[in-house]
């Protein structure tokens, strides 16, 4: 049964929630069960008035848990901005399929499910269920609706974003162009778009032949302005394979440097920013950097 409009009222609430512990009881206090076995319970009301159908594309946070608290999956960690879209099925073909509570929420609710380890790994991944829980373990699924998009609204949205990047990857190409024929530059673009320059030679070991790189490194935009330097203080410990030290094309920029070199890399924004720009504000969506890196040693 689907909740009401008029549950907006703060009064109605208090109402509501008694109605929903003493008329809804289950072996889970204070949750509510569906027909397919998931319990739920509503944790705050957003200010939506939109709710989940079936076939609606469902943009949420959520985050998964066992009963001692250990965190199995989490979107904050893949998604962007801390989420994931998915499509709501029209039937649900396993018991305690948790998307099924999104049936009960619209955009801006919070609410908590409860399904069992079975569910989950079993019948919705379709892999083994980890050391120290058993098919009927329960996990405790938090979600928050972030965005609800009927079908014809998601396409609508896909070709919109679609003509944005287009736009945004034709005018970074522009200027780039721009650029390149302005600084004479002719070499050719490596690493899926890297335009390696060799200011200085380099006489000794490759990055790949150590596990630690120590290198001074500039940032800068195409117009020569500075936004990140490491020149003024120690040089930077690269460390090889280690995630998110570095920018995908300066790591591929890097590797490709010998002992002693000093180079500049132009990054276009696939490999550096992308079509967002930094989580800071300061690098603008669609930005080709330049970094000029010296490599000190390999060790």
């Amino acid at each position: 049964m689907r909740r009401s409009n008029i549950f907006n009222g703060t009064f109605v609430i208090v109402l509501f929630f008694i109605f929903f512990i003493s008329c809804n009881y289950s072996i889970h206090a204070g949750f509510a069960e569906t027909e397919n076995g998931l319990y739920y319970k509503l944790l705050n009301i957003g200010d939506g008035e939109r709710y989940a159908m079936p076939k609606d594309y469902v943009t949420a946070q959520i985050i998964i848990k066992t009963e001692k608290d250990s965190v199995l999956y989490e979107t904050k960690k893949i998604g962007l901005e801390g989420t994931v879209t998915f499509i709501l099925p029209e039937k649900f073909t396993y018991k305690k399929d948790y998307r099924e509570g999104f049936l009960y929420l619209n955009e801006g609710d919070s609410a908590v499910f409860i399904t069992d380890a079975r569910a989950i790994f079993l019948d919705k991944n379709k892999t083994k269920i980890p050391i120290g829980l058993h098919p009927e373990s329960n996990l405790y699924v938090g979600v928050k609706v972030v965005k609800i998009s009927s079908p014809e609204e998601q396409v609508a949205a896909a070709q919109l974003e679609k003509e944005k990047l287009e736009k945004g990857e034709f005018e970074e190409k522009r200027i780039l162009d721009k650029y390149l024929v302005e600084n004479k530059i002719e070499v050719a673009p490596v690493a899926n778009g890297i335009y390696h320059i060799v200011l200085s030679e380099g006489r000794g070991v490759s990055v790949d032949a150590g596990r630690v790189a120590l290198l001074y490194y500039k940032g800068l935009f195409l117009n020569g302005r500075c936004f990140d330097s490491s020149f003024e203080s120690q040089p930077f410990e690269y460390i090889l394979g280690a995630e998110e030290q570095l920018m995908p094309g300066l790591v591929a920029g890097v590797r490709k440097m010998r002992e002693g070199e000093k180079a500049k890399f132009i990054i276009p924004s696939h490999l550096a920013f992308g079509s967002a720009g930094s989580s800071t504000g300061m690098i603008p969506p669609f930005t080709t950097l330049v970094y000029e890196v010296e490599l000190l040693k390999v060790q």
